[in-house]
């Protein structure tokens, strides 16, 4: 047995999708509503069943095993399905399936195609771990930013978008990513603290130090020493002598 003009449901060549299509056509179909439950489950299973081989079912022994069913229960559903099933090709679908173009519905689902195809070619990429540095991405460090290392600024680089997960590890132009992270590298920090280099502050040549100008003034201010004091200070030198 076989679906009634399968192609209708599935009209894929290279490729075998994981859906059929199911027409609005079946509310207005009289005997789709003059099923029971259980032969109008059947037919679905039977249309997902069809599409792994084409259009066409299993013997049915393999069918009843499919649909978890008795080969007598599954024979009963299928002559219940004969508007929807046949032996060959000879019996035709009911004519208002035909009023569809399928050509209509194959153009737009090559376009739907192409529109994938293109979102492809804007989609980002991972940095490689066996990615090496490229002469441009050198030229470009060594002009933008004579100061730096191009071999070193790449190593962290790389290091730091390698292990980035997730989506921000992914970049549409690495080039354009490598030129921001050279521009954005700091300037290279003096390796001594300001704070601790002693700065020594010289008078200018007119003026006096003032702490010079202080010791005048303050040995102006003294009292000469006591005459009898300094007597004792000259005989004690005196003997020493």
């Amino acid at each position: 047995m076989q679906i009634k003009h399968w192609k209708k449901f599935q009209h894929f060549k290279d490729r075998k999708p994981p859906w059929v299509k199911l027409y609005r056509d079946v509310l207005d179909d009289l005997e789709w509503y003059e099923l029971d439950p259980l032969a109008s489950k059947v037919l679905v299973m039977c249309w997902l069943i069809a599409s792994e081989d084409d259009g066409r079912l299993p013997p049915v022994k393999t069918l009843a095993f499919r649909l978890r069913m008795t080969e007598k229960q599954t024979n009963d559903c299928l002559n219940k399905l004969s508007h929807w099933l046949e032996q060959d090709d000879i019996n035709e679908i009911s004519e208002r399936y035909h009023d569809d173009s399928l050509e209509t519905e194959r153009e737009t689902e090559k376009e739907k195609e192409t529109e994938v195809e293109k979102k492809k070619g804007t989609k980002g990429s991972r940095l490689s771990t066996d990615f090496v540095l490229p002469e441009d991405w050198i030229a470009f460090c060594q002009t933008e930013r004579p100061d730096l290392n191009p071999q070193k600024v790449f190593d962290s680089f790389k290091d730091y978008w390698v292990a980035k997960a997730g989506a921000a590890g992914v970049k549409l132009d690495w080039t354009a990513t490598w030129r921001n992270w050279v521009r954005n590298q700091n300037i290279a920090k003096p390796l001594f603290n300001k704070a601790d280099v002693a700065h020594v502050t010289v008078p200018s040549s007119s003026n006096r130090d003032p702490a010079l100008v202080k010791l005048d003034e303050d040995r102006k201010k003294a009292a000469p020493p006591n005459p009898e004091v300094l007597a004792k200070i000259r005989a004690v030198l005196g003997k020493t002598a």
